[in-house]
């Protein structure tokens, strides 16, 4: 029996990619704080940012697989890009060889690279090359928006059309999206286990279609059966607020989310799925099973 130990467990990917593991056979020790896991998971209580508090429960695992992530900023509580995106996984890495441990698959994120202009995704990218340059036996898989029960992007955006039949979007939401289903994503790191030929690889993850934000909203109100009436906000004015209230809990959209959002989604390939012998989903027909 394979044994891994998984960090960011306890998330919307990770409850997914642990279930995955457990269905497969494979003794999963889950790294936790205060939350509970899965109830067949091993939980190993550590916090990721002090790494003497779990690097002992790598002793005897297979394989490491980093699955921490955020998508906004708590400075006030330490929950930065910087701590979260590349301190983590420069601590998971570094414990697992020191445990002797050569297996190592982390979560990165499609549009990660050299050049980015967000803060996330220059910390994905800084993650990346530390791993990559640690000599362990790496695979990267690299999502686009994922989607399933338990997200928050799709299901905030629902949520938003429940209460009112008008709904806004930036610019002219033209931006291309490729949303990957987490039970797609769950299994490529589940494959990426199982398979050899998936060492030292980097994966972009993205759904079998392409749509505009415009098109996506239109999905997902049809998902609900509901009409909506779609009002195009100047992105001058997007960024105005932004800029005031960005920072803000209340407010739903950060510079970070803005920036990301402008830049598009989209994979140039998916050959993970045909290397890891996955079968995609149709965004359109999930979503209908889990929006109210």
């Amino acid at each position: 029996m394979k044994k891994v130990f998984v960090t960011g467990g306890t998330g919307f990917v990770g409850s997914h990619v642990i279930s995955k593991l457990i269905e497969k056979g494979v003794h999963v020790k889950a790294l936790v704080r205060n939350k509970k896991t899965h109830p067949d998971a091993e939980a190993v209580q550590g916090d990721i940012l002090r790494p003497e508090t779990f690097a002992d429960a790598l002793r005897g695992v297979n394989a490491v697989i980093n699955l921490v992530g955020i998508i906004r900023e708590f400075p006030d509580k330490g929950i930065t890009f910087e701590n979260m995106h590349y301190s983590a996984a420069k601590n998971a890495a570094d414990a697992a060889k020191a445990a002797g441990v050569s297996r190592f698959i982390h979560m990165s994120a499609n549009g990660t690279r050299k050049n980015a202009v967000s803060g996330y995704h220059k910390t994905k990218y800084q993650a990346e090359e530390y791993i990559k340059n640690s000599g362990l036996d790496f695979t990267i898989f690299r999502p686009s928006l994922i989607y399933g029960k338990g997200d928050s992007f799709i299901s905030m955006l629902a949520g938003y059309m429940k209460k009112t039949p008008v709904f806004s979007y930036f610019g002219d939401g033209s931006y291309p999206m490729q949303p990957v289903s987490v039970y797609e994503t769950a299994d490529a790191f589940t494959e990426a286990v199982f398979r050899d030929t998936a060492i030292g690889k980097t994966y972009p993850l993205c759904g079998n279609r392409v749509y505009t934000y415009k098109e996506l909203l239109y999905e997902i109100s049809k998902a609900m059966d509901k009409k909506i009436i779609l009002l195009p906000v100047p992105e001058a004015v997007i960024s105005l607020a932004i800029s005031l209230f960005g920072g803000f809990t209340f407010f739903p959209v950060t510079r970070d989310q803005f920036i990301m959002l402008k830049e598009g989604n989209t994979c140039a390939e998916t050959f993970a799925f045909t290397e890891l012998g996955i079968q995609q989903r149709n965004f359109a027909d999930e979503i209908k099973k889990y929006i109210p």
